[in-house]
């Protein structure tokens, strides 16, 4: 079972027995959204959030149009 160490708080979080490139990871310790930049060692970095960013920004625009209605 591959492992990597939280780049936040070094918490060891478990990967599964074959991590991938791009595979989101969550941290339990400090609650950080991380995904697998490097397979050999597994490293983790902080995820882009690009998801979350998408979303608010599309509920951002729908306040506005029911604010225009």
């Amino acid at each position: 079972m591959a492992f990597a160490y939280c780049p936040d708080c070094s918490a060891r979080i478990y990967l599964g027995h074959k991590p991938w490139v791009g595979q989101l990871a969550f941290c339990d310790h400090c609650e950080s959204d991380l995904e697998v930049v490097q397979v050999n060692p597994p490293r983790l970095d902080w995820a882009d959030g690009e998801l979350e960013d998408m979303l608010e920004t599309e509920e951002d625009e729908l306040v506005s149009v029911h604010a225009e209605v």
